[in-house]
């Protein structure tokens, strides 16, 4: 009998190594959901779980994650990068899982005919899992939904009913439309990028002619933005799919939370003047002086990093501009301006992306036939 072929393949990078606690749970819970919500709605899709440089003292994620023994339409795959491979990256020892790389072993390694990267921290309304099993995604198109954060609580649940009901009354913050160009170029569109990388979904013949997500950081800073934009002058379309079709993040700590300086603006908008009683025109005032505050910052960094960006960087210390995210976005942002201005996508990786000649250990689990 002829082994039926995935349509989407769900991929996702994760270690087992408790990052900002209950990471292992939080793993958990999204593979229970996704199981649940495939069999639900008879989705054929793969899940690929890139086990990127494992923890020697804890068990290999293939190990540690339950499975029900009925798995319905879904096949898991877990894929083990190891240690020696991780060490070849620059900044190994500062950062644990290059999130990009990883991304691309399991895009490089997909079978479906659609390719959905993800994070192993999010649940996924019914609408939208619904939607991707009705198998109506068009290959000239790539795919954006919004993303809502939810309280940690959830992880409390144990049903699928329970955590989205969970979901859907506990929201602390939504993602919704970008309206701030990030290119700032009047003639180009503004492109849903408030999602990050939680939902990128398009046709495995485009992730291949991209070669995955661009490895222009070991932190993957930004990659998701280029990466839409990339797809966008390949000739995607973008579709952002319906408010309901909708992405929840399971709030946690994270490194991003202290370097953004919307973190900031937002807590004086909505705790500060809430609670002191100033009126809305105080709130639309105090945006004004961000916004102003914010160009006027951008243009002076990205002056210094014109003049003096390469030279400092050829005559320093090169792990240090791993982590200089004011260079990183200066980067990123010249990169896509030099896209947008030339018209054409840019593929940044080799022939190499993904590592198709590494052997790596990989274990399939699915219902027999």
């Amino acid at each position: 009998m002829e082994e039926i072929k995935p349509y989407l393949s769900i991929i996702m990078a994760s270690r087992n190594d408790d990052y900002q606690g209950n990471a292992l749970s939080r793993l958990q819970m999204v593979v229970n959901n996704l199981i649940d919500q495939a069999k639900q709605y008879n989705l054929r899709a793969e899940l690929i779980i890139v086990d990127w440089n494992p923890p020697s003292d804890k068990p290999l994620l293939k190990d540690a994650v339950f499975l029900p023994d009925d798995l319905g339409p879904s096949i898991v795959r877990f894929i083990t990068v190891p240690s020696s491979i991780h060490k070849t990256y620059r900044c190994s020892d500062k950062i644990k899982i290059i999130t990009v790389a990883a991304l691309n072993v399991g895009i490089r390694r997909a079978e479906g005919e659609f390719i959905w990267t993800t994070n192993s921290d999010l649940l996924f309304s019914d609408e939208l899992m619904r939607f991707l099993s009705s198998e109506k995604l068009e290959r000239d198109c790539f795919y954006r939904a919004f993303r809502y954060d939810v309280n940690g609580d959830v992880l409390k649940y144990n049903s699928q009913k329970e955590r989205l009901d969970f979901c859907k009354n506990n929201i602390i913050q939504a993602f919704l439309e970008t309206k701030n160009s990030i290119h700032g170029l009047p003639n180009y569109p503004i492109l849903q990028t408030g999602c990050g990388a939680d939902f990128i979904v398009f046709s495995k013949e485009y992730w291949e002619r991209l070669h995955g997500y661009p490895e222009i950081n070991n932190l993957g800073f930004s990659a998701d933005v280029l990466l839409c934009y990339m797809a966008y002058l390949a000739g995607l379309e973008e579709k952002v799919l319906e408010k309901s079709m909708r992405v929840y993040h399971i709030d946690h700590d994270s490194r991003w939370r202290h370097l953004s300086r919307d973190r900031v603006y937002s807590f004086f908008k909505d705790r500060v003047c809430d609670w002191i009683g100033y009126p809305d025109k105080w709130k639309t005032l105090l945006r004004q002086i961000y916004i102003f505050q914010n160009k006027f910052s951008n243009f002076f960094v990205n002056i210094f990093y014109s003049l003096f960006g390469s030279f400092l960087k050829k005559y320093s210390d090169p792990e240090s501009w791993d982590f200089n995210l004011k260079y990183l976005h200066w980067e990123f942002r010249k990169l896509l301006i030099s896209m947008l201005k030339n018209k054409r996508s840019y593929v940044y990786n080799d022939d190499n992306w993904g590592l198709p000649n590494e052997n790596f250990a990989e274990f399939v689990i699915k219902n027999e036939s």
